[in-house]
């Protein structure tokens, strides 16, 4: 994992607080508050993905944001350091819009990063993502969902491969050769 150098653009707000949402806890709801630009936000987690409480930067007005886990990118770890050497480890529920990232553990030592990180992307099938100290994301593994992605198995070769096709097995075949029966004609004519 690579260690990000004190960069505030890197460092999410909600990096300071010490926080913990349990995995194994998913089944009831846990909440976390957090204060990110003079605005308190608040964040609820359970199995069934997850709810950010904020206002409306210009009306004031409240509003619940349910996002399912589908609308994640994925469970994110981010590893930084500051000017005195500490090491702080976040995991997040990655999003594209930077306001609905939610932030699942933020930690000063790294015991149960690695089973948590694990923990929230088995709950909510999601890959494991790390962001890179320039701020790029990089799964761990290639998956597609709960799958993990790999080369495709080659194709078997079919039992009817060297039979008719549907569309042409509708039409009658001919007998391949013409029949010609030659002789005199038995019933008179005149």
């Amino acid at each position: 994992m690579s260690i990000a150098p004190s960069t505030k653009s890197i460092r999410p707000e909600w990096a300071s607080v010490p926080v913990r949402l349990d995995p194994q806890a998913a089944d009831r709801r846990q909440s976390v508050e957090m204060v990110e630009d003079g605005e308190t936000v608040l964040y609820r987690v359970d199995k069934r993905g997850a709810v950010i409480n904020r206002r409306l930067e210009r009306s004031g007005l409240p509003v619940s944001i349910a996002l399912s886990p589908r609308a994640f990118k994925g469970v994110a770890a981010r590893a930084m350091e500051d000017g005195e050497g500490r090491v702080t480890v976040t995991l997040e529920l990655h999003h594209d819009d930077p306001r609905f990232t939610v932030p699942l553990l933020v930690a000063t030592d790294l015991f149960d990063v690695a089973a948590d990180w694990r923990g929230w992307a088995d709950l909510f099938s999601l890959p494991m993502l790390m962001v890179e100290a320039d701020g790029s994301l990089h799964a761990l593994e290639d998956t597609l969902g709960r799958i993990r992605a790999s080369s495709p198995a080659p194709r078997r070769r079919s039992v009817s491969r060297s039979r008719r096709p549907r569309f042409l097995a509708r039409r009658k075949p001919g007998l391949g050769m013409r029949m010609v029966i030659e002789g005199e004609e038995i019933i008179a004519r005149d």
